[in-house]
């Protein structure tokens, strides 16, 4: 973990409340940045208001700078989100574990498709997954599928930039109200795939309601998939434990367990999490 000061390279507005931030980091952070981890971020002007950081999933990195997705929801997000270029922001990271990378033992052997799944700012997480230039998770003999919802067009984010860097990608989106030209949710694509291609590997980021619809249509189809959680955190080392959460039993005495997410995640096996 890296104790840093950064400053903002780019900051552009993609919808009334989002912000699409790139700053710079040092070079080490950024070579250990790898799809599904996270990095806490905070207005580095010395007035400690709010205190602690909020927590943001590394969506891009290059060899000295990261990106993320700020949604402006409460007084930390709203600093980060005002800040001009050339300002400073304080972070520390990469933390927790990512998305596995996708090996020959992961794939299945009739090459079926990995597919991810995002809904709504858990777009950022899963992009991650196709925008790293060097350090994807994705074998290149998997055919990939990206599944995106959201509760209205406007809100279908970063669309041109996964298309510009990610070769031979389907993508599928889908809105509460339908208008993307499809209405329902993101989990309906999924199953669509997945009677397809039931033997492919899914890896979803979104809302708890979503997530625990993923984890049953995964279980339904009997198939593999990884849960990117979007617990709150306040600390994002393990020492507040905010951020715990229940876990399938594991020992012979049938007892659930409790992970924390930012330090064992926020990237768990479908199987293991509790909702």
């Amino acid at each position: 973990m890296y104790l840093f000061t950064g400053k903002i390279v780019s900051n552009r507005q993609l919808t009334r409340d989002i912000r699409y931030l790139r700053i710079t980091a040092p070079a080490e952070f950024c070579r250990q940045a790898a799809p599904g981890r996270f990095v806490m971020l905070g207005c580095d002007d010395g007035l400690f208001d709010p205190l602690l950081k909020r927590p943001f999933g590394i969506m891009n990195r290059g060899d000295d700078w990261f990106e993320v997705l700020i949604k402006e929801v409460g007084r930390g997000t709203l600093q980060l989100g005002e800040l001009a270029e050339g300002s400073c922001v304080s972070g520390h990271g990469p933390l927790g574990n990512g998305y596995p990378e996708v090996d020959s033992e992961l794939r299945s052997k009739d090459s079926s498709p990995l597919i991810l799944v995002a809904g709504g700012m858990g777009i950022a997480s899963i992009a991650s997954c196709l925008l790293f230039n060097n350090r994807r998770p994705l074998n290149p003999d998997c055919k990939t599928i990206l599944l995106y919802g959201a509760a209205r067009l406007d809100e279908l984010l970063l669309l041109d930039e996964i298309e510009k860097n990610s070769a031979d990608l389907r993508i599928e989106t889908i809105t509460d109200d339908g208008s993307s030209g499809r209405r329902g949710w993101v989990t309906e694509l999924l199953e669509n795939e997945l009677r397809q291609h039931p033997a492919s590997l899914t890896f979803a980021c979104g809302p708890e309601p979503m997530l625990k619809n993923v984890q049953q249509v995964l279980c339904k189809f009997k198939t593999r998939g990884y849960l990117s959680l979007e617990n709150r955190m306040a600390c994002g080392f393990g020492v507040c434990l905010g951020c715990v959460q229940k876990m399938a039993a594991t020992g012979d005495n049938g007892a659930g367990e409790s992970a924390k997410v930012c330090t064992q995640g926020p990237v768990f096996p479908a199987d293991k999490v509790v909702f």
